[in-house]
């Protein structure tokens, strides 16, 4: 707990409402000694923000609800005890904050020192010693605000625009996916790799980027279920024949790539191609070009390639069943859709759409939805994500009599029986940003258990911080590939780091050989 004398306290409610602006960023204060804290508020206030002090980490959660953008969080003896601190920091940085850390002399400690801050969460220590902290620290918060600021104008445009392309949701998973959607649609030339569950709507994300791509949008838009192609002729479906090529070929045909020129080839299910059509699939992306069945000559193709799947590919690698030059063609920009059980924000929006959908097939004219129908809906796994969702409202309305709101006894008794058995009890709940299913049951022992061995680890001899952190990285990336099914992709996403950097991690300990 921090204790501050009256007059910090004054200050801390007094500056809620700063030379009567209602400015729109708070930045969260973790400082004792009023010195500093009257410098640090006078930096905020001129930075356009409102100072809020906090003085229990149980505070953060409840400040946080409020538009903040940023802490400053005073270290204090990290030297001899960092405990309080680094709870705090990580605490702040759970709520979505930027964190500052400051303190006295902190320029001069180890360097292995202030990476532990760094590691709890801060994005910077600053000396508050030196004679231009305050500077350091308004150029800092100058540059969050407007970061800030910025992401909050292109996550309204961004919201609006997923409404345009049908996407409905509200919580940050399906708003991060569309960003990065949105991102990757203005490199035109470059193939796009959708991964995600069946029923996450893959498809309607591959329309928007579509939509979005400045070179693309005019032309065509031709979406391919590869697992639909029969066989025997997916090359003539995809590349064309001539005429006589085979039996039954009696006309010239452009195929389905040559059709999509100009626009978006979109083929969904990837997973599902056979070798030897992934072969000439990885030429169209190389060379774009592409030879019909039947000729002896090439044509060139501009189209780009989005391709989606529900299948581990790297997994299907790893045992030959796809290739690995072309995984890494449709897989040079990336958009991941997380599952529905990951995005119960979206379930109201979702709900609701889904009644204007039907409302003028359906029996019942409600327009409404009650908040136990959302709540049962919540405790369900969604297997089938957004598709078995609407297929659970749309029944509901077809048998609904009356124009009261949706509410629990709408739903059917399948649903009711799967919500009456008991559900497993999570020592783990995801985070909102990852895109896998929670740690098995076989992971590693608690967190407690986990400090307590490395406590031991560290008095052993010849151990120190460099080799204990060392080993805790090596630790989590095995479980983050464990986590990730051996994807790669999905662990480095969830590490936060890139494909590239969680390669050179299982180089630096040699767990190359066992992914």
């Amino acid at each position: 707990m921090r204790r501050f004398t009256g007059e910090h306290q004054h200050i801390c409610h007094h500056d809620r409402d700063v030379d009567g602006a209602d400015s729109r960023w708070k930045v969260v204060l973790w400082e004792s000694q009023s010195d500093r804290l009257r410098l640090i508020e006078r930096v905020v206030t001129e930075c356009g923000a409102h100072p809020c002090c906090v003085e229990q980490l149980v505070d953060i959660e409840q400040v946080a609800r409020s538009p903040c953008c940023a802490a400053v969080v005073a270290l204090g003896k990290y030297q001899t005890d960092d405990t309080l601190a680094s709870k705090t920091v990580s605490c702040m940085k759970q709520a979505g904050l930027t964190v500052i850390a400051h303190e006295r002399g902190a320029r001069s400690w180890p360097v292995g020192l202030r990476c532990r801050a760094l590691l709890a969460g801060a994005s910077c220590v600053l000396d508050s010693e030196e004679a231009d902290f305050g500077v350091e620290l308004q150029r800092i918060l100058t540059s969050v605000l407007r970061q800030k600021t910025c992401e909050v104008v292109e996550k309204e445009h961004n919201r609006a625009l997923m409404k345009t392309f049908g996407i409905e949701g509200e919580s940050h998973a399906i708003e991060e996916a569309f960003r990065q959607a949105v991102r990757v649609a203005s490199f035109s030339d470059l193939a796009v790799l959708i991964t995600g569950a069946s029923g996450t709507g893959k498809e309607l994300m591959a329309h928007a980027i579509h939509q979005l791509d400045p070179k693309r949008r005019t032309g065509p838009f031709l979406a391919i279920n590869c697992g639909a192609l029969s066989p025997g002729l997916v090359e003539s479906e995809l590349f064309g024949h001539s005429r006589g090529a085979f039996t039954g070929a009696e006309r010239d045909r452009k195929g389905l790539v040559r059709a999509a020129d100009g626009g978006v080839l979109f083929l969904d299910e990837i997973g599902e191609l056979g070798s030897d059509v992934q072969v000439k699939l990885l030429r169209v992306l190389q060379d774009r070009r592409i030879m019909t069945v039947g000729t002896d000559h090439d044509v060139g193709v501009d189209l780009r390639v989005i391709a989606a799947t529900n299948r581990n590919l790297e997994l299907m690698m790893q045992r030959g069943q796809f290739r690995e030059d072309l995984f890494h063609r449709l897989n040079m920009l990336s958009v991941h859709l997380p599952p529905l059980r990951e995005r119960v924000a979206d379930l109201k929006p979702l709900i609701g759409n889904f009644l204007t959908k039907y409302r003028s097939v359906a029996t019942s004219k409600t327009a409404s939805i009650d908040r136990d129908f959302i709540e049962a809906l919540a405790q369900l796994d969604f297997p089938g994500n957004v598709r078995q969702l609407e297929n659970i409202v749309r029944q509901a309305l077809l048998n609904k009599v009356d124009d009261t709101p949706l509410n629990l006894s709408d739903l059917s008794p399948e649903i009711w029986r799967q919500l009456c058995e008991p559900r497993p009890e999570s020592t783990e709940q995801p985070s909102r940003n990852s895109h896998m299913a929670p740690l098995p049951a076989d992971m590693p022992t608690p967190f407690s258990d986990c400090v307590a061995s490395l406590w031991t680890q560290s008095s052993s001899k010849g151990r120190n911080l460099a080799r204990i952190v060392g080993h805790c990285e090596r630790v989590l990336v095995e479980a983050a590939l464990k986590r990730a099914q051996g994807n790669h992709s999905l662990a480095a996403r969830a590490l936060g780091i890139t494909p590239r950097t969680l390669y050179n991690k299982l180089k630096k300990h040699h767990l190359a050989q066992k992914t």
